[in-house]
C-alpha cells in the first residue's frame, strides 16, 4: 500500500512559492480598536525597542489587566449569572532575537514604577511609626501602624508567595514571566508529584478567579478572598517540544497566544509617555462596578459566539490542542470587551454598546484566532522547520536543477541513512509549497524531483545571503585549524 501523494503545486510566472525562512504568516494587530493614547504609546515604543507593534499592542492589554481591579466584571447575557472579568493570560511567541522581554517590560514600566513608588512611601511611614514607638512611653497611645499598599505585579510564581500577596490584595495582580516553558514545563504531568499536581490546580483557579484557600508549609492555612490572576509571559519556539502534557485540563489554551516577528533596527527619538502614565494611574483608582451589554451590542456578541462555537465543532482537524484554545474565547471576547470598554468610555459607564463589542470581533476573528491557529501548527511541527530549511538552503546554493535521495543524504545535514520513503516525507512541504516537481507522484516509485524556476527567482538574495552565511561558518570553522591553535 502507498502513500497518498501530496497536492502537487507548480507556480505559475511571477506566482510566489512558500518560503521556508518566513517564521509567521500572521496578521498585524487592528490598533485602530484602541483609544489613541495607547495607539500612540504602542507605535512610539516599538520604534525606539524595534520590536514587533501587535506584540507590544497585546502585551499592553495585558499589562492594563493588571493595572484593573479584577473586581470589575461584565455580565455576559441577561439572563442567568455568567459573569467575565479583565483576567488575560498572554504568550508572546518568539525566538531570542524578536525582543520579547523589551516588549513585556514596555508594557509594564508605568505600572511597576507606580507599584514602587507605593512600596517606596509605604517603607517610608513604616520607618516613621517604629520611629514613633521606640519614643512612646508606656501610657502614650501607639499611633496607628501603616497598612501595606496592593501589589500589582509580580514576577514570583510559588503558590504560597502568591497566595501571601493576594490574601490582602483581592483585587488580583499580573504575574509577569520572561520565559513561560519552565513554569509551564514543571506542571506537565498530572503525575509529576504532590507538589506539581498543587500548583496546576492553583493555576487553574487563579485563571477563574474566586475564593481560594492555600496551604503553607510553616504557618497553615491561608484564606484568599479573591485568587485571581492575569499572566504575561514569552516562550521560545523550540521549547514548545518539551510541553506534552498541557492540553489535558487546558492549561496551556488558556494563554493567547501572539507570535511575535523579528526585531527592526531601533530608532532614537524621543518619546512623550506622560498621557499613557496618566491613563494608568487614572485605571488602578478606578471603583469596581458590573457593567452590561447595551442592546445594540447584545447581538453582536451572540453572533461572534455562534462564530466560536461553529469553529469549535469543525475544528478538530485544525491542530492538537486549537479546538481547547477555541472553546475558551466566549469568555475572553467578554474580558476584551470590559478592558476596551473600560479604557476607552467615561468613568462611570455601565453600558457596553455595540462599537465595543465590534472591536471585540475584530480583534478575536481577524487577530487572535490567525496566531492561534499559527501557534498550534507550529506546536505540532517545532522540529520539523529547521530541516525543511536545511534542504531548502542546499537547493538555492547547490544550483540543481534535480534532486535526487542520493545528493540530498549526502549533501544535507540529518538526511544521511534515511529510507525513500522517509526522505520522500521530508521533502513533501517543499513540494506542496512550490518548490520541488516529483518525477512520479507514487513515492514508492519516485526517484528524483524537479527544481521550479520560480525558486531561483524569488530567492536570490536569500541565495547570496545563505552562501556569505556558509562561507562565514567554513572560515571560523576551519581558521584555528589553519593557524595552529587548539
Amino acid at each position: 500500500m502507498t502513500d497518498i501523494a501530496p497536492p502537487i503545486w507548480v507556480p505559475h510566472d511571477g506566482e510566489p512559492v512558500f518560503d521556508p525562512w518566513e517564521n509567521y504568516i500572521v496578521p498585524d494587530f487592528p490598533l485602530e480598536i484602541l483609544p489613541p493614547v495607547i495607539q500612540r504609546y504602542v507605535v512610539q515604543q516599538s520604534r525606539v525597542i524595534g520590536c514587533d507593534a501587535s506584540a507590544l499592542a497585546m502585551a499592553c492589554l495585558a499589562g492594563l489587566s493588571g493595572v484593573l481591579d479584577h473586581s470589575f466584571k461584565i455580565k455576559m447575557m441577561r439572563n442567568g449569572d455568567w459573569h467575565e472579568r479583565v483576567r488575560l493570560w498572554l504568550m508572546l511567541v518568539g525566538d531570542v532575537s524578536v525582543k520579547k522581554t523589551p516588549i513585556i517590560n514596555a508594557a509594564t514600566k508605568a505600572l511597576m514604577r507606580f507599584e514602587v513608588g507605593q512600596i517606596k512611601a509605604y517603607e517610608q511611614e513604616l520607618a516613621e511609626y517604629e520611629k514613633q514607638l521606640a519614643e512612646l512611653d508606656k501610657k502614650d497611645p501607639k499611633p496607628e501602624k501603616p497598612v501595606p499598599p496592593p501589589r500589582y505585579i509580580t514576577s514570583d510564581t510559588t503558590i504560597e508567595k502568591l497566595g501571601e500577596i493576594l490574601a490582602r490584595s483581592p483585587r488580583g495582580i499580573l504575574v509577569k514571566r520572561d520565559e513561560l516553558a519552565g513554569w509551564l514545563g514543571s506542571m506537565e504531568k498530572y503525575g509529576g508529584g504532590k507538589a506539581a499536581n498543587s500548583d496546576r490546580a492553583f493555576w487553574l483557579e487563579a485563571y477563574d478567579g474566586g475564593p481560594h484557600v492555600v496551604d503553607r508549609i510553616r504557618r497553615g492555612t491561608q484564606a484568599v478572598e479573591n485568587l485571581s490572576a492575569s499572566v504575561l509571559g514569552g516562550i521560545q519556539p523550540d521549547k514548545l517540544a518539551e510541553i506534552h502534557g498541557l492540553t489535558n485540563d487546558g492549561l496551556l489554551q488558556r494563554f493567547i497566544p501572539v507570535m511575535t516577528r523579528g526585531g527592526r533596527f531601533r530608532v532614537d527619538a524621543s518619546v512623550d509617555t506622560s498621557d499613557y502614565d496618566q491613563l494608568i494611574e487614572r485605571l488602578m483608582k478606578m471603583k469596581p462596578a458590573t457593567v452590561i451589554l447595551a442592546d445594540d451590542a447584545r447581538p453582536v456578541m451572540e453572533e461572534l459566539h455562534r462564530r466560536l462555537h461553529d469553529l469549535q465543532q469543525v475544528g478538530e482537524g485544525i491542530a492538537q490542542g486549537f479546538v481547547g484554545f477555541v472553546g475558551k474565547l466566549a469568555g475572553y471576547a467578554g474580558s476584551l470587551a470590559l478592558i476596551l470598554h473600560l479604557i476607552s468610555a467615561p468613568v462611570g459607564t455601565l453600558l457596553v454598546y455595540r462599537q465595543t463589542v465590534e472591536n471585540v470581533k475584530k480583534l478575536l476573528l481577524e487577530f487572535i484566532l490567525p496566531h492561534a491557529r499559527e501557534f498550534y501548527r507550529t506546536a505540532d511541527t517545532v522540529t520539523g522547520g529547521d530541516r525543511i530549511r536545511r534542504i531548502a538552503s542546499w537547493i538555492m546554493t547547490s544550483g540543481v536543477k534535480v534532486v535526487t535521495p542520493r545528493e540530498l543524504t549526502r549533501n544535507v545535514t540529518g538526511m544521511r541513512g534515511l529510507s525513500v520513503r522517509e526522505i520522500y516525507a521530508r521533502v513533501s512541504p517543499l513540494v506542496a509549497g512550490g518548490w520541488l516537481v516529483p518525477d512520479q507522484p507514487d513515492p514508492e516509485k519516485n526517484t528524483k524531483w524537479r527544481v521550479t524556476p520560480a525558486v531561483a527567482q524569488q530567492f536570490e538574495a536569500r541565495k547570496r545571503e545563505e552562501e556569505r552565511r556558509k562561507a562565514e561558518v567554513a572560515r571560523l570553522m576551519n581558521s584555528p585549524r589553519k593557524s595552529g591553535c587548539r
